[in-house]
């Protein structure tokens, strides 16, 4: 058992998304009970699914009311939902096409709803005196490159700094917090065209794009209680691209 605790439990959110799934099923692996929070049902039946809009701040505070009240404090938990809106060709949409609320979109969908759960659970981990929380940042938040959109990279950078205000917050109760922020990973269902993706392949020192698992193998790690000593903190999964 490398999660929480053996009587504990591990929410993820996005959980029925492509790297939310990849989270969902390395902890089922690990023998962890997950329960999923996302619009849509989970594929694995084994994980707990209540369906909800994340960036529905009125719905997501029901279901986290009734999570906790059902279940308790859950013993870690993975911010796996994300949203980048893209053109039909997988690109960025240039920043003069984009208005002020498809921006603010953005920001509730990937920023807004994390503050939310950490608001909400966070304190609750803290009274039962231990946990663990990775959110999904984006190398996007650490470059000015062209790669994601502005609205998406703002939203990430401010998980960022929510997982560093939250994590020193929380740190004297036990609760450790961090970021893992990826670059691009293969994903055979989206968009982009071959030739934007060998562009950006030649910018990784290791030659690939990274693999889904290989991401949810940093998430488990740091949501697990091997992760004695690090919260706070960014860990960006870019195969070397950024420095």
């Amino acid at each position: 058992m490398t999660g929480p605790d053996a009587d504990g439990y591990t929410v993820v959110t996005g959980g029925a998304g492509f790297l939310g799934s990849a989270v969902t099923d390395r902890l089922l692996a690990d023998g962890q009970r997950v329960v999923v929070l996302d619009r849509e049902t989970p594929a694995r039946p084994e994980a707990h699914a209540f369906q909800v809009d994340l960036a529905d701040e009125a719905a997501l505070e029901r279901v986290l009311g009734r999570l906790l009240e059902e279940r308790g404090a859950p013993g870690a938990l993975a911010l796996c939902h994300g949203w980048s809106p893209k053109g039909a060709d997988g690109s960025r949409i240039p920043e003069t096409d984009v208005p002020a609320d498809l921006f603010r979109q953005v920001i509730d969908a990937n920023l807004t709803s994390c503050f939310v759960l950490l608001r909400t659970l966070v304190p609750a981990m803290a009274a039962a005196g231990t946990g663990r929380v990775v959110a999904i940042g984006s190398a996007a938040a650490h470059t000015g490159r062209t790669t994601a959109g502005s609205a998406y990279a703002a939203a990430k950078a401010g998980v960022a700094a929510l997982v560093r205000t939250f994590g020193a917050r929380y740190a004297p109760q036990g609760v450790l917090i961090n970021d893992v922020s990826p670059g691009k990973i293969a994903n055979p269902n989206w968009p982009d065209s071959p030739e934007a993706i060998a562009r950006y392949r030649q910018e990784i020192p290791m030659g690939r794009l990274a693999e889904a698992g290989e991401v949810a193998d940093a998430i488990a790690f740091l949501l697990s209680h091997r992760n004695t000593y690090i919260t706070g903190q960014t860990v960006i999964v870019d195969g070397g691209r950024l420095p």
